[in-house]
């Protein structure tokens, strides 16, 4: 049984949208798992009379951590490339994290950091992805 060409590229089609809104709910996913844990931290921060030294390194934490989980949880509801499913999620997770930063903040830097935060998250969402994929 043959499908007509037509056809398959509505299967692309439907198939790459549902892709895609695997994408941004993973990646929205990270970022809600993101503030929740900075909410824990700062919690934590007030009550335990932390030094702030710790603040930089916890926030990448938090961060690898989130994107990890939205690119598991990319890659574990589509099944397959899970890999490349999760990378974009955590690409997408650094946009979203760019947005909100550009709503409260006064000016906006692209700079060799936020390059290499955009590659960090790309192999972070991948790792997860891998991991997403395989789970059961």
């Amino acid at each position: 049984m043959k499908c007509s060409p037509k056809k398959v590229d509505n299967v692309k089609k439907n198939t790459l949208g549902k892709n895609f809104m695997i994408i941004i709910k993973s990646s929205i996913f990270a970022v809600i798992i993101t503030f929740l844990l900075f909410i824990i931290f700062a919690i934590a921060m007030k009550i335990g009379n932390l030094d702030e030294k710790i603040i930089p390194p916890t926030n990448q934490v938090i961060r690898i951590i989130s994107i990890a989980l939205g690119g598991s949880m990319a890659a574990k509801a589509s099944k397959v490339r899970g890999w490349l499913k999760g990378g974009i999620t955590g690409i997408m997770y650094m946009f979203w994290a760019f947005v909100i930063s550009a709503l409260f903040a006064q000016s906006i830097i692209f700079n060799r950091v936020v390059l290499s935060d955009i590659a960090m998250s790309f192999i972070v969402g991948a790792i997860g992805g891998v991991i997403g994929v395989n789970l059961k």
